[in-house]
């Protein structure tokens, strides 16, 4: 009898042991599940927060690039508007000197007079004695200076005087473009002595 008791007490003993076993397994099963489901829970705190951050940074960038866009556009838009006036500002229409801008600005164009300083003064198609003769202008007659002179003068024999002068380009009360000889035109209206027609 002894025998099977002995038996009896070490099987409960197993049976303990190994209750003890299960029941130490399953106390660290249901820590790590339940440490792992916090990990989980935090990894996806932390990538709903990454991912909001890189929306938020996308949103600020594109916001940054449309205040761009938008001070590029105005700035655009008034130079643009500035050509548009300062072209209105400066093309005359065709057979005006005036010319109007819009705001009923009124502009004169500038043009420089000059008077024709003897009687018979030949206007030529070039700057040069050699040049056809386009038109033929009175003591005093108004011209258009055209700005254009040429670069060396030359000294040209007018009856009693010799002067030397450059060629100037001028426009005609005709409208006619020609060169005349720059002792044949002055700022002011006088009269060149000496002169022989």
């Amino acid at each position: 009898m002894s025998q099977p008791a002995k038996k009896l007490n070490t099987s409960r003993v197993s049976l303990v042991i190994l209750s003890f076993c299960t029941l130490v397994f399953m106390i660290w099963a249901l820590r790590s599940c339940s440490s792992a489901e916090d990990a989980a829970e935090y990894a996806m705190v932390q990538e709903a927060a990454a991912r909001q951050s890189y929306l938020d940074s996308i949103q600020r960038v594109e916001d940054s690039i449309a205040a761009i866009n938008a001070v590029s556009a105005a700035q655009e838009e008034a130079r643009l508007r500035a050509e548009a006036l300062q072209r209105a500002n400066t093309i005359p229409a065709l057979g005006d000197s005036i010319v109007r801008a819009p705001g009923e600005r009124i502009i004169r164009q500038e043009v420089t007079k000059l008077y024709v300083t003897f009687d018979g003064l030949n206007v030529r198609s070039g700057p040069g004695l050699n040049f056809g003769k386009v038109d033929r202008l009175d003591l005093y007659t108004a011209v258009e200076f055209l700005n254009e002179v040429t670069d060396s003068s030359y000294t040209i024999s007018l009856g009693q005087i010799t002067p030397t002068e450059p060629w100037i380009k001028i426009k005609t009360p005709k409208g006619k473009e020609g060169w005349v000889f720059g002792a044949g035109v002055d700022y002011y209206k006088r009269k060149l002595e000496g002169v022989e027609n």
